[in-house]
């Protein structure tokens, strides 16, 4: 039943290639299910434990007083969630809630310090997937700095593909939440680049065709 604990799993190939961390969460930490929709942890709530997203789509948000939530950005398998747990007040920043049916495990603190104490390799590992954090939240500030959406979609695009990997599984009210742009803008930036050559739009995803020419639209600044 999802929102449980218990169950097996299912072992995915994370794109980032973690070797050490993911079997410490698998090994030591509880295997928590969540539906799609269903709420993980709300702002200022306690963040007595830690996550690792062995599979599905987490979205962080924050919720205002008037009930209007601001999406800050999308968390995919193979990443850590709730990192404030390490933080002195240990207490959640943002809210979460799984944007797809996922699978995470939870581990607290002194437990995956402990484990992590064996292996060199474990604490390496473990601040690269901070590192990844910081970078995903930060990128959410960047794309802001664009006045034309088209400008800001062509980083996006940009910012999230690199080297073999070409494809940006994001749907485009996805998009839109983490841009701040319209659904409806969105939609029609997608086709008017991939009339130009620049994408090609497939199921929930988007393959980037020509990152210089998306790069030349936002004047070569990128995140990193």
């Amino acid at each position: 039943m999802c929102g449980l604990r218990g169950g097996g799993f299912v072992k995915a190939k994370e794109a980032n290639a973690m070797r050490y961390i993911p079997d410490l969460f698998r090994q030591y930490g509880l295997p928590r299910r969540f539906c799609a929709g269903q709420q993980i942890f709300l702002k200022d709530s306690p963040a007595r434990e830690l996550y690792f997203l062995e599979r599905g789509k987490v979205r962080a948000y924050l919720l205002y007083p008037d009930g209007i939530e601001r999406t800050l950005c999308f968390v995919e398998k193979g990443n850590l969630v709730g990192e404030e747990a390490v933080g002195r007040p240990a207490v959640r920043i943002v809210c979460a809630d799984a944007a797809a049916d996922s699978l995470m495990y939870s581990m607290d603190l002194d437990t995956l310090l402990r484990a992590c104490a064996a292996e060199r390799e474990n604490w390496a590992e473990l601040l690269a997937l901070f590192m990844k954090k910081i970078e995903l939240l930060s990128s959410w500030i960047f794309y802001a700095q664009f006045i034309q959406n088209s400008a800001k979609l062509a980083c996006f695009l940009f910012s999230n593909t690199g080297n073999a990997h070409t494809v940006v599984r994001y749907t485009q009210e996805q998009i839109a939440a983490v841009t701040g742009m319209s659904r409806v803008s969105v939609s029609n930036l997608i086709r008017k680049f991939e009339e130009e050559g620049l994408v090609c739009q497939g199921y929930r995803s988007i393959r980037v065709l020509d990152r210089e020419r998306l790069r030349a639209l936002f004047g070569k600044r990128e995140f990193y």
